[in-house]
């Protein structure tokens, strides 16, 4: 009586073990699926982010050639315009 008892405890034991690791499995696929869904917000966010200090630095960048190259030429208008007028 004990002997057939013993495979169906076994086999409930085990059943037992696998449902444990089928829901282990569920909430670690779940916690990986939201821990990919927040880094790609937080990738969007610094992409977002670069976008924006990459234009600054364009415009920095673009503002202060035109202000050297404007100013080299008038300069240069300034000096020739002197040397002409002796």
């Amino acid at each position: 009586m004990n002997g057939n008892n013993q495979p169906q405890q076994e086999q409930h034991h085990l059943a037992e073990r696998v449902a444990h690791l089928e829901t282990a499995i569920d909430y670690q696929s779940q916690a990986i699926s939201e821990l990919r869904e927040e880094t790609r917000a937080d990738f969007v966010r610094v992409h977002e982010q670069l976008l924006k200090v990459r234009t600054t630095d364009f415009r920095i960048l673009l503002s202060i050639s035109l202000s050297t190259a404007l100013g080299v030429v008038g300069l240069l208008i300034k000096v020739f315009g002197l040397l002409q007028a002796h």
